[in-house]
């Protein structure tokens, strides 16, 4: 009798595994650095990869999936405001010389500053990260920065700056206007190997406000290793090369910087000079709603110029290897890579072009294309087919991208977690106090 229940403890424990603590094999056409793999593996054991190639050994035990698309590093957003993104697009009626500028306007306190304070002294502040980080992960970003910092539960997505685990990684809107204890702090960082990305000469090219916060970058001794610079479109030709001489980074948001100066970073002379860059969407009000619609638009824009400045490989390079190294973490995050954390996404491969140039489809994908994505090896996100695969049913959520149903589980946060649906009604309810609606997961048709 005790070995009859024995047995069947056994059994019922076996069957409780959940799926997505199996192996993974994940077969579609694998994007490396240097090359792509048609009907390649991606093996990925205890959150890590175990392998990647065209012949790959696959446990017997392994769940697998036929993905018939582009399987990716999972994208790294180093430049973002989270808790900003619950509101729409912002529209300007002018454009600015540098940020003080439209800081300063009416209009911009009405629709936004305003009501960012007021959400965020109701103690809404968890709400509208979870919706911010939602809202990334569908844009098929694994990883973030720009979180707020501690009073929350652990995200859904990978919070740079707030995962001990991963380095000290700090994140500073006015560098300037540091304090001595909080300039020591980040110089202590910089000397223990840490990171430091600052938004600097952001403006113009041409506004002398803007271009001078360089120079007082350098007296303040900033300029060093493990700095990144968010914007710097005031920086000119000879900054670049004091950057680089420094090992100094850079990240790039075009379409904010459009939206809101009329024009952008010289990334020609970054890239001349060897600048390691990054690409990342700012924020919703007027930059991209993630990265997937900023490689899009960066995209796009490029393909305007006289002469091309980029192209699609050198692009995905900035959403995933590039930020990799400017955070430090190139042995970890950033490509598809045995013993890499597995954060992976993989785009639906829908017509030639993406089929002849597999990194066309990371560059000029949009947010319906994106079939799954995976945090740690879990899987947080997706198709709903592919998901209840790797994760029990009762677990998913339902979401509509764009009129494309997709699946979410939010089983990797730690305690009780309210419905998604809970949250945006929530955020719906507090925003109608100020006039206004909560921003869409995705902007439809760009």
């Amino acid at each position: 009798m005790l070995q009859w229940l024995y047995y069947v403890v056994i059994l019922l424990l076996a069957t409780c595994v959940r799926a997505q603590d199996k192996p993974i094999a994940l077969i579609g056409t694998i994007l490396l650095p240097d090359e792509s793999i048609n009907n390649g593996t991606l093996l990925i054991v205890d959150g890590y990869i175990r392998a990647v190639g065209a012949s790959i050994s696959i446990p017997n035990d392994a769940i697998i999936l036929h993905t018939n698309g582009v399987i990716l590093p999972g994208l790294i957003d180093l430049h973002n405001h989270l808790t900003w993104n619950i509101f729409p697009r912002w529209k300007p009626s002018e454009e600015f010389g540098s940020r003080y500028d439209w800081q300063q306007k009416p209009i911009f306190k009405i629709l936004l500053e305003s009501p960012h304070r007021g959400l965020v002294e109701a103690g809404l502040s968890c709400e509208m990260q979870r919706y911010a980080e939602v809202k990334a992960i569908t844009q098929g970003a694994t990883s973030v920065i720009g979180s707020l910092r501690r009073p929350c539960n652990r995200g859904l997505a990978r919070n740079l700056d707030d995962d001990p685990t991963l380095g000290q990684i700090l994140y500073n809107v006015y560098p300037l206007q540091m304090t001595d204890m909080k300039l020591k702090e980040a110089n202590d960082v910089l000397s223990s190997n840490g990171t430091l990305f600052i938004h600097i000469a952001e403006g113009s090219p041409n506004d002398a406000t803007a271009a001078r916060e360089f120079l007082i970058l350098k007296a303040r001794d900033l300029l060093r290793p493990g700095v990144s610079i968010i914007h710097g479109v005031a920086l000119k030709e000879n900054d670049f090369r004091a950057m680089a001489n420094a090992s100094v980074g850079l990240i790039w948001s075009l379409r904010s910087n459009l939206e809101l100066y009329g024009d952008t970073t010289n990334i020609e002379a970054a890239l001349e000079n060897h600048v390691i860059t990054a690409i990342a969407p700012d924020w919703n009000p007027t930059g991209s709603d993630g990265l997937l619609a900023e490689l899009n638009y960066a995209a796009i824009w490029n393909s305007g110029l006289e002469h091309s400045l980029v192209d699609d490989r050198l692009l995905l390079e900035m959403a995933t290897i590039n930020p990799a190294k400017l955070v430090h973490l190139e042995k970890r995050l950033g490509t598809l890579k045995e013993g890499y954390l597995a954060d992976v996404l993989v785009l639906q491969q829908n017509n030639n072009q993406s089929k002849l140039n597999p990194y066309w489809a990371a560059t000029h994908s949009i947010p319906e294309d994106v079939l799954l994505v995976l945090i740690d090896g879990k899987a947080v996100y997706g198709n709903p087919e592919m998901m209840k695969e790797l994760v029990d049913s009762t677990k998913l959520e339902s979401l509509e991208i764009c009129g494309i149903e997709k699946s979410i589980s939010f089983a990797s946060q730690n305690g009780p977690q309210p419905s998604f649906r809970q949250t945006q009604q929530l955020l719906k309810n507090a925003l109608r106090h100020w006039g206004r609606t909560l921003a869409p997961l995705s902007e439809c048709g760009y």
